[in-house]
């Protein structure tokens, strides 16, 4: 395996990191796992978690209404950013349409409403030592201004964060069903999902940019096995 890895690697000129863990074995597969890493948008994970703790620890409310304001837009994909100011919607759609379509203009907008103080601080509460939000500080283009995050990450820590979402450890039970609906939603099927075979689930959360690709989900086989994957 770590042959052909190094092989592809060489033909293609770019590097590969993953950590794969089948829940029903015990199988797993890595190589860069515990390299440091830009994660595109993959990072929404972590901020979907700690919003789903702070609605735990009834710091916050999925049915309570968020106010969009044109400060929120920015470039990149999505549809909120289209769409009139001033509108209002609940912190659970707010929350679906970052995760379903990446939408940053809704993830700026939880950004402002949370912190990425508070969220780093979660994440650093819960042993994730390199996975954090940064400050975006690239500058405004021509599309508009930029996320208002950056990020970073490894593939082993997002396989762990993602088992803490599905396992109900990080998240209360009722949050954590409902983030995995939104995860199987997620619409961009480009990478791991459109290699499954007949009958396979996926759920999970693509990113990509200039010079990355990134794709963090739990794949379910007909039989039921899952396995939880960050490429």
């Amino acid at each position: 395996m770590k042959r052909t890895v190094a092989a592809l690697e060489a033909e293609l000129g770019i590097p590969l990191a993953y950590h794969a863990l089948n829940r029903a074995t015990g199988w797993t597969a890595s190589h860069r796992a515990d390299e440091v890493t830009a994660s595109a948008s993959t990072y929404k994970l972590a901020l979907l978690l700690h919003v789903a703790r702070e609605v735990g620890a009834g710091q916050a409310d999925w049915a309570a209404p968020l106010h969009f304001g044109d400060r929120h837009r920015s470039w990149g994909t999505g549809i909120l950013g289209q769409l009139s100011a001033d509108l209002r919607l609940p912190l659970r759609d707010v929350c679906r349409l970052m995760t379903v379509l990446s939408d940053n203009s809704a993830t700026d907008l939880l950004v402002e409403t949370f912190g990425l103080e508070a969220v780093n601080r979660t994440l650093s509460d819960l042993g994730f030592r390199h996975t954090r939000l940064l400050p975006q500080d690239a500058p405004p283009g021509p599309h508009g201004r930029p996320p208002l995050a950056a990020r970073q990450t490894t593939p082993a820590e997002m396989v762990r964060l993602l088992i803490g979402i599905q396992d109900a450890t990080f998240v209360p039970s009722s949050s954590a069903d409902l983030l995995l609906e939104m995860l199987a939603a997620q619409q961009d099927h480009t990478m791991i999902a459109r290699r499954l075979p007949t009958g396979w689930h996926y759920a999970g959360k693509t990113g990509s940019n200039a010079d990355l690709r990134a794709d963090v989900e739990v794949v379910t086989a007909p039989n039921g096995d899952r396995t939880v994957l960050a490429l």
